[in-house]
Formats: C-alpha cells, structure tokens, sequence
C-alpha cells in the first residue's frame, strides 16, 4: 500500500483543528471525507507483490476484548486462515483488554497490543456520558462531553498510530468495533489512521446497534416495543451529535470493506446507510458436522464422567452447594474462579450424578444479555405439564442440570451472585419431591485450561457436551453470530 502520510503529520493536521463544539466536529469531519482521495489506500503491483507486502507488515485485528467468547474465537480463527494463505505474515492482536484466561486461547506467536483506551462498553470511560445521560445544548455535561471525546480521539490516534508505523503493519481487521458504539473514540481514531495513513480495512460486524434499537419517536410512531438497544439511541435528537454514530457504525469507504455475517445486515447498510454494494459482502459460518455425529456410548460417559470430575473440583467426592453456601463461604472467586455445582437447599455429596441426568446446556458467558435465568422459568412451566412430572415420578433417580460453560464477564459479578438467588427462590417454588433433583452447574470455561487438559488422557471438549445435551439454551436478548445454534443444529 501507498502510505499517504507519516503519524506526525497526521497529528500535525488533527491538533491544529479547533473542536469545541460538536458542529465543529461535524464540519471537520465532512471536510475530511471531501478532501480524501477515493481510494485512500491504495495497491498498483501484481498480487505476489501485495501478498509480499502483507506478509512483510502483519495484519492488526482490532476489538474492544480478548477473553474466552465468541469474538476472541471468530478472530482466532481468522488469524489462522490468514496465516494459511500467507504463510509468514505477522499478526498483531489489538485491544483495551487482555482477559488472562484468553492467553490459553491466543497463540504465543502472535504479538499483543494492549491500548487502555480502547476498551468498551461499560469499560470505555465516555460510554455512559453518550449513551445514559440525556443530553441538551448548551449543558454542561453537552458542553464539556465534546472536549473529552476529542481528546481522547487525540490520544488513541497518537499511540494506535505508533504502534502501526513502528510495526509496518498492512491490514487492520475489525471485529465488532464499526457495528455498535462500544467506543466512539475508538472507531474514529481507527477511521483517521486508516484514510491518513493508507491502511486499508476489513470491517467484520456480528450485529449493528439498530438491529434491536428504536429512537423514541420511531417507537412512537411505529407502535415498536422497547427494545435492548434503545439506548443507543438516548441523544438521537442531537442532530450534531447524532450524527457521529451515524457516520461511524459503518464508516463509508472505498479503502474499507463492511463484511456482515447475513443479508438483512447488508441491504440495511446499502439502502438505509447508502454504501457503495461493491465494498459490502457476506461472510458465512460454518462448523464440522462429523465432529459434532462422530460419537459413541463409551464417548458420552467418558464425558459425563470429565464433567463430573471438574465439577467436583478434581476431588473424591461431588457436592451440591447451597446458595447460601456458596454466597457466605465465597465459593466463588471471580479473580480465583472453579467450577461449581448449586442445588436445593441444603449442601450435600452426590453420588452418581452422571446416571440418569437431563443436560440443559447453555454454552454462553455468564452475562446479563444471556439471561440465564429465563432457563428456571423454561423448568418452571415443564413441571407443570403432568407427562413432564410423570418422567420424574417414574425414574427417582432421574436428574435436571443446566450446565453453564462460560466464565463470569468482566463486571458482572452481580449478576452471578443475583443469578444463583433467582435460581434458590425458582427452586423454592417448586413441588417439594422435585426441588432436589434440579441443579445449576457453571463450568467457567474449565474445559480451556492446562489444569483440565492435564488431567485426563482424552480431555473432552465444547463438543462433547453438545452430544450429551438433551436441549441447548440460547434466550439471549441479544447475539452476533449466534454460533451456538449451528452448533446445535450440527
């Protein structure tokens, strides 16, 4: 690629613009797409010499988190197609967090960059500024928001921008980080590096911020009902303000490919975003199915067996712990986290879990979005149904477990300790006779660490518990991708 510039001359450019307000920021903002050359990144050589070049600077994938999740897979599994077709290409992981269970996942040969700034959501430090405070003009809080963001584009471009000069890299790959406004700071720092510099983008998106959000005069006017992103929306009617997410979730650029995961997504962003159809493309998903068929009898209780095993905490004996319990022993240390089985009432051993036991597998983090909860109210109305009953009232042996396999997402402890209360009182509203055969078991991704994998010769996998599952649970308020359900469906 033809770099357009050094990153002193962009911050050059960038620091001497005068942003007080957010029209000043809008009006840059147009002259900048105006006075961009079309494209910005731009590649005259044959194809052997751009995968050259690609190979000699590296690919930076760009999201706002590596932990143990769907996003950190999906880029993972990029990275290693990236590396199937050019073979010694260099790729850099870019984020405002490194979760330390994600380093069991991440291959020690890619290289890290870890930007404080970068981070989202409820870890980005302006989110809640733009998206939970209702703004007007000529507030403080309008007045001085504008100061921090920009100041912040500042800083994130400067370091983001070393970092991609020191380092040559060619490509960026985002997952995420142009699709819902996690870090506005983030997506134009990344939009003035890439049309400055010359770096073209692969923009990849699971979900947009529209998709489930609704202004509040669209809800009106169109009779919606509320939806999990309407949040986004809280300043929709600052026009200057507002326009910032529409212009960046996706930026429109001829150096910049918008790659959605289905159609729906695509024409959204042709029609209603007015992007050029020859920069947006699908990218399907796709699973093994013969991993998912190849199993055995033998398989299944090997697996029930490592289950039982991790749940214990690689001890003798299997206890079902209380809630309360598990609140007032502090069984459960989100910095220090294992594997724990909760029941009814009383802690006590269990003996022969893994016979006769009905797997509900929820294959998520534990997070507030997943909604975890609506599985004891699935439960709930099953026992109300007189056949479902009769199965227990045959089989005293017989067993319910939702099985949850993710680790706690960083800053939703209370959601897990809110989770396991839930789960007491749906106990509690049970019959009697069914209260003790109903657990909740969380893996919290045991299945990722050496400690597991040390412990058995075939260590099971996510796989082997989709074979062991009667039902999978997804009652998520929102996905991406949604991967659990190709996985089920396999």
């Amino acid at each position: 690629m033809e770099n357009r510039m050094t990153v002193t001359k962009m911050m050059e450019i960038l620091q001497k613009e005068k942003i007080n307000t957010w029209f000043d920021l809008g009006l840059f903002i147009d002259r900048f797409k105006e006075s961009n050359p079309v494209p910005s990144a731009r590649y005259r050589g044959s194809y052997k010499q751009f995968k050259n070049q690609i190979e000699k600077g590296g690919v930076g994938f760009i999201t706002y988190a590596y932990s143990v999740d769907g996003v950190t897979m999906e880029v993972l599994k990029y990275a290693k197609i990236f590396v199937a077709n050019f073979p010694k290409i260099k790729i850099h992981l870019i984020s405002g967090d490194f979760e330390e269970e994600s380093n069991k996942l991440i291959n020690s040969a890619y290289k890290k960059f870890t930007l404080k700034e970068a981070q989202g959501f409820n870890k980005w430090d302006l989110y809640k500024k733009f998206f939970f405070t209702k703004l007007e003009r000529g507030s403080v809080e309008y007045n001085s928001l504008i100061l921090d963001y920009w100041t912040e584009v500042l800083s994130i471009t400067e370091k983001l921008g070393n970092y991609v000069e020191e380092n040559d890299l060619s490509l960026f790959y985002l997952v995420n980080v142009a699709s819902n406004p996690g870090n506005v700071a983030l997506t134009l720092a990344i939009v003035f590096i890439s049309e400055y510099l010359g770096i073209p983008v692969i923009n990849n998106n699971h979900d947009f911020y529209w998709e489930g959000g609704n202004s509040e005069i669209n809800r009106i006017e169109k009779d919606l009902d509320p939806g999990p992103r309407d949040f986004f929306f809280t300043n929709d009617h600052l026009g200057e303000f507002f326009s910032q997410i529409e212009e960046l979730f996706p930026w429109e650029s001829r150096s910049w490919i918008t790659v959605n995961i289905n159609e729906e997504q695509s024409i959204h962003v042709i029609k209603e975003n007015g992007h050029n159809p020859a920069n947006v493309s699908l990218i399907g998903t796709a699973v093994d199915v013969a991993e998912y068929k190849n199993t055995s009898k033998r398989k299944k209780i090997n697996t029930f067996y490592q289950f039982e095993r991790v749940l214990s905490r690689y001890k003798n004996t299997l206890v079902s712990w209380s809630v309360k319990d598990v609140v007032v022993k502090k069984l459960v240390d989100p910095d220090n986290i294992s594997p724990i089985l909760i029941g009814s009432k009383n802690t006590r051993t269990i003996k022969n879990f893994m016979m006769e036991n009905i797997i509900f597998l929820q294959p998520t983090r534990v997070i507030d979005r997943k909604r975890i909860e609506v599985g004891f109210e699935l439960i709930k109305k099953l026992f109300q149904r007189q056949k479902f009953k009769n199965k227990f009232n045959e089989a005293p042996k017989l067993k319910l477990t939702i099985l949850v396999t993710g680790p706690i997402a960083g800053g939703h402890s209370d959601y897990f300790f809110g989770l396991i209360k839930q789960f007491d009182k749906f106990l509690n509203e049970l019959d009697t006779q069914y209260r003790s055969k109903i657990y909740l078991a969380f893996l919290f991704s045991e299945l990722d660490k050496e400690r597991f994998k040390k412990q058995f010769e075939k260590p099971a996998g996510i796989v082997d518990l989709y074979n062991i599952a009667s039902l999978v649970l997804l009652p998520s308020e929102t996905e991406g991708r949604g991967l659990p359900i190709i996985e089920a469906s396999a």
